[in-house]
């Protein structure tokens, strides 16, 4: 039988991974050390927080009463080290998502970098295209690749639009507009600012109307996967990191 229970750190975030399939689980407990961090429903993972390294002990309570706990020990020399520096118009693509709506592999999420400490996103919640820190993005996902234009006009320039499209949007909102929605209409066009947005068609449109950069899309849909490839077989980009587990399972074109 495989492990429940798993876990991976990465510097001060730890991804605890359940293996729901095996046995009907009520909820869990959740500890640091000897200290309760709370109790949680079952998911399929989840982040944590844990500068010091010290043990994580995760009880499962099954829904006939027993329950089984996993110790989770983490070695500082096996941390994987996160992106640390950043420059406008640097692309970060994760594979992994925020909550349990799918396992890491399958839609993913992507952003660009306006400056040393933001990123320009599209996100299903509200507001849904905003300017939001970095550390946010590397909080929520550790599946991770970070990706660098060589030339840096090319990056500050998607950088600029990325920037002015966050702000055409605040402005829409001010006056009582929502637009343009978050939205993978497939009567939308990719090359279409106006009337639907998404996570990675931002990218694609910073990079296309703000640098002359197009990624090559023979789909409706650019998705986070798309991207990842398209960086992968340009050379005008370069893979600043890329956690061992970021990785996608399928793809949207298929």
């Amino acid at each position: 039988m495989n492990p429940i229970v798993t876990g991976t750190s990465t510097e001060d975030i730890v991804t605890i991974d359940v293996d729901l399939s095996q046995r009907q689980i009520s909820y869990l407990n959740v500890f640091r050390s000897d200290q309760l961090v709370g109790i949680f429903e079952p998911v399929r993972s989840f982040h944590l927080r844990n500068e010091r390294l010290e043990p994580i002990t995760v009880e499962c309570v099954f829904g006939d009463g027993t329950s089984y706990s996993t110790y989770l020990t983490f070695d500082e020399s096996r941390q994987v080290r996160r992106p640390s520096d950043f420059r406008p118009g640097d692309i970060l693509v994760a594979s992994d998502n925020f909550g349990d709506v799918f396992p890491p592999g399958y839609i993913g999420h992507s952003a660009i970098v306006i400056d040393e400490y933001r990123i320009a996103e599209s996100v299903t919640s509200h507001p849904q295209v905003r300017k939001a820190p970095i550390q946010n993005f590397l909080s929520v996902h550790t599946q991770v690749m970070h990706a660098r234009p060589k030339d840096p006009s090319i990056g500050m320039a998607a950088a600029e639009y990325a920037k002015e499209y966050v702000e055409a949007y605040d402005t829409n909102l001010k006056q009582g507009n929502s637009v343009p929605e978050f939205s993978f209409s497939t009567r939308v066009p990719l090359n279409d600012p106006d009337d639907a947005i998404y996570c990675s068609k931002l990218v694609w449109l910073s990079y296309y109307y703000g640098a002359d950069v197009e990624f090559q899309n023979n789909f409706y849909l650019f998705a986070p996967v798309d991207l990842k490839a398209n960086i992968e077989m340009d050379d005008r980009f370069d893979v600043m990191y890329q956690h061992p587990e970021f990785d996608f399972k399928i793809n949207l074109k298929l």
